[in-house]
Order: structure tokens, then C-alpha cells, then sequence
């Protein structure tokens, strides 16, 4: 256990320096441009206000790369969603930073903003914005949802595993073979059902259905005759005779809302 502390300890000091670093070398160069460059060569505002900008923002993408890359550094001392959440937090702070950081460079005061109710103007426009509605619901999926990284799921009646859980999207990997990028916004809101797979001992719920693997069968789900290819306790998966597969979830047979029905072999 010791060791585990002071190994996330030692990550996260390299961590901080880093981005210390990042700070300083950005504020270092802009500090640069502005006494040397814009100085000597004697350059419009205009223009020495968009070579600040371009310096800050190079910076700022840097810094986001950096803490993206970080994360499965981080997973392995606290886990992935603990992770995922410290990665949101810290985008978010060096998000707030470079729009504070542009805007001074604009030479609009961060007290204006504060009396004048710039802030709450910015806030109200983010909030309705796409990528922050999307920042929000990563933090529910995070905190709600049952499934993280590595889990095997059913979204919206097809398998897969989870192979990434950031801020604004999940990613699945299919068991077709395609991948899922998810907006958590559809997650958080119903459009999109990811549901975690349990880890069963063994099929004796799937028994309950009338028909086992390699049974030749007839399904409503999408009418025709096919050969049952998969079952486990949560979803049944047919490859039809147009060549066609279907994944769909066991209480749907249950339920009645799909039928299945096992197709007799032809006598000679």
C-alpha cells in the first residue's frame, strides 16, 4: 500500500511539474513577443494581440494533450473513474484559464467581468452550449452509471465493450467489429440504453428459452428463419439465412415483444 502512495505521489508531483512548466514557458513567451517582437518590429495591437493569442492557445492545447495522455498513468494507481474525473477537472480549469488569459489579452479586467455580470453572461452562454452540456453529462455518466472501462455492455440491444469513458463521450467497441463514439449527453438522456453485461456463472437463466445454440429457429424480431449463433443469459444472437445477425436481449422474449420459435428440421 505504501508503495502504491508513493507511487501516485511521485506521478503526481511529475504531473504538477509539467504543468508548471507548460505555465511558465507560455507566459515566458508571450512576455517575449510582447517586449521583443512586437517592440522591435513595432506591430499593429491587432496584430500583436492575435500572436499572443495563437502563443496562449499553441500552449493551451499542449497542456490538454498533455493531461488526455496522462490519464492511463493515473488509472493505475486510482482506478478509471477517478481518472476520468480528475482528467474533466483539470480540463476545465485550463479551459477557464485560457478564456480568462485571451481575455486579458483583449485588456478586459477579470473585476469587470465580476461587477459587470460578464461572468454570469459567459456562464449562461456555456451552459447552453453543446460542449459543456456534454462536460456536464460526462460527470453524470461518471457518477451514475454503472459500467467504466473494460465492462461488457448492450447499447441499445448491441454487445460490445467499453474501451473509453472521457468527459464528452463513451467509447464501445462492438462485438461486430465497428466502434460507438457516444455523446454522454445521449447516454444521460435515454436516446442511447448502455447496459452493463454481468459476469454470469452460468446460462441457467438463458435455459428458460426454448431454444439452445445451433437450434434453427423462426424470430419476429425481423421475420425469417436463421441459426441461433450466441446465447448468454442477457441476449440471444442469430445469423439469418439473408445473412443478416441479430443480437437481441433474452426479456424481450420473455416479455413477448419478440417471439422465437424453434423450427423443426424437414423430414426426408
Amino acid at each position: 500500500m505504501s508503495d502504491l502512495s508513493g507511487d501516485l505521489v511521485s506521478s503526481l508531483k511529475r504531473f504538477g511539474l509539467i504543468l508548471v512548466v507548460l505555465i511558465v514557458a507560455a507566459v515566458s513567451l508571450v512576455i517575449l513577443f510582447d517586449q521583443v517582437v512586437v517592440a522591435q518590429a513595432k506591430l499593429q495591437a491587432s496584430v500583436a494581440e492575435a500572436g499572443k493569442i495563437i502563443i496562449v492557445l499553441f500552449f493551451g492545447l499542449i497542456t490538454l494533450a498533455f493531461i488526455r495522455r496522462s490519464k492511463p498513468l493515473i488509472t493505475t494507481h486510482v482506478g478509471a473513474r477517478p481518472a476520468a474525473v480528475f482528467q474533466f477537472l483539470m480540463m476545465l480549469i485550463v479551459g477557464v484559464v485560457l478564456l480568462f488569459s485571451v481575455l486579458d489579452i483583449f485588456q478586459v479586467p477579470a473585476n469587470t467581468l465580476l461587477v459587470g455580470g460578464g461572468v454570469i453572461s459567459i456562464i449562461l452562454g456555456l451552459v447552453v452550449s453543446t460542449f459543456v452540456g456534454n462536460i456536464l453529462s460526462g460527470t453524470l455518466v461518471f457518477i451514475m452509471n454503472p459500467f467504466q472501462e473494460g465492462d461488457s455492455v448492450m447499447v441499445n440491444n448491441v454487445p460490445g465493450k467499453v474501451i473509453e469513458v472521457t468527459a464528452m463521450v463513451t467509447r464501445i467497441r462492438t462485438d461486430v467489429g465497428g466502434q460507438l463514439v457516444i455523446p454522454n449527453s445521449a447516454v444521460v438522456q435515454g436516446s442511447v440504453v448502455v447496459t452493463k453485461i454481468p459476469a454470469y456463472p452460468s446460462l441457467s437463466e438463458a435455459g428458460r428459452l426454448p431454444y439452445r445454440i445451433g437450434d434453427r429457429v423462426y424470430t419476429t424480431y425481423v421475420p425469417g428463419e436463421g441459426v441461433v449463433r450466441e446465447l448468454t443469459p442477457l441476449y440471444t444472437k442469430i445469423l439469418m439465412d439473408s445473412g443478416r445477425e441479430l443480437t437481441f436481449l433474452n426479456t424481450s422474449v420473455f416479455m413477448g415483444s419478440v417471439a422465437v420459435a424453434k423450427v423443426s428440421p424437414k423430414s426426408d
